[in-house]
C-alpha cells in the first residue's frame, strides 16, 4: 500500500504498474483508490497526479464516511451481524469489557465511558483472526500458482477497503468488519485479493479470473457495496 500526504491528510492507494500510456485513476464504491500506471513513469510523477486530484479522492472517501456515520449506534434490544447471523444486542454495565454470544442473543458488558461499537470491533477482530485464516486456506486450492506460496493473512480494521492486497510482499489484508458477514462474502473478498496475485489491476481477464473461482462474485459484491 502506498500513501501521499496532502495538507496533512494521508491519502492511500494501491498502485499497478502495466502497460498503459496515461496515469489512471479510479476511486471504488467503498472508497479504495486504485492507480495504473506505465512502467516506466518515476513515482514522483505518480505523486504528484494523485496532488491534482486529492481533494478528488478526499470527497469520494468522506462520502464513505457519511454513509458509516449513518448506520444506526448500537443500542440495547437492536440487531447485531455477526458472521451473517443476526443476533437481539443485549446490553450491561460492569467493571470490564466483555461479550458473549448465547444462542440468539449478543451480551455486551460495559465498563463505564465504553461505547457499545469498541466491544463490537473487538468482537468482530476476535472473530475474524480465527475465522479468516481457516477461510483462506480453503480457498487457496482454486489458485494453483499460491499453493505451495500461501500469503500472510493480516487483519485490521479499515475504513474505505473490506481488503488488500501486496503482491510483491505476498501479504494480504483483510477489513475485520467483514466478520459481520457470512463465509461465502468473506470468502468472495478473498478470492478478489487472491486474483491480485496475478493481475495487479482490475482489468478484464482479473475479472475473468474471478468469475472463474468466485461465479457469484457480483452478487457478493453488490451486498458489500449497499453497506
Amino acid at each position: 500500500m502506498n500513501s501521499i500526504n496532502y495538507n496533512g491528510r494521508v491519502i492511500e492507494y494501491s498502485l499497478f504498474r502495466k502497460k498503459v500510456k496515461n496515469i489512471n485513476l479510479r476511486i471504488y464504491a467503498d472508497g479504495s483508490v486504485c492507480v495504473s500506471a506505465p512502467l516506466r513513469v518515476p513515482q514522483s510523477v505518480i505523486e504528484d497526479f494523485l496532488l491534482k486530484n486529492a481533494s478528488k479522492i478526499i470527497a469520494a472517501e468522506e462520502r464513505f464516511a457519511a454513509a458509516e456515520r449513518r448506520r444506526p449506534k448500537l443500542s440495547d434490544g437492536e440487531n447485531i451481524s455477526l458472521m451473517g447471523r443476526i443476533y437481539r444486542l443485549k446490553i450491561v454495565r460492569g467493571e470490564k469489557n466483555a461479550y458473549a454470544v448465547t444462542g440468539s442473543d449478543i451480551l455486551f458488558c460495559l465498563s463505564e465511558g465504553t461505547q457499545p461499537q469498541a466491544v463490537y470491533d473487538k468482537l468482530l477482530r476476535d472473530t475474524a483472526e480465527e475465522l479468516f485464516p481457516r477461510l483462506a486456506r480453503e480457498c487457496l486450492p482454486l489458485f494453483a500458482q499460491k499453493a505451495n506460496d500461501p500469503p500472510l493473512i493480516k487483519i485490521r480494521k479499515m475504513k474505505s477497503q473490506w481488503g488488500n492486497c501486496r503482491a510483491a510482499k505476498n501479504v494480504v489484508t483483510l477489513n475485520s468488519r467483514l466478520a459481520a458477514y457470512d463465509e461465502q462474502i468473506i470468502k468472495f473478498v478473498i478470492c478478489h485479493e487472491f486474483c491480485h496475485f496475478t493481475f495487479q489491476n482490475h482489468s478484464k481477464d482479473f475479472y475473468a479470473l474471478l468469475g472463474s473461482v468466485m461465479p457469484r462474485w457480483k452478487e457478493y459484491d453488490a451486498v458489500l457495496k449497499n453497506k
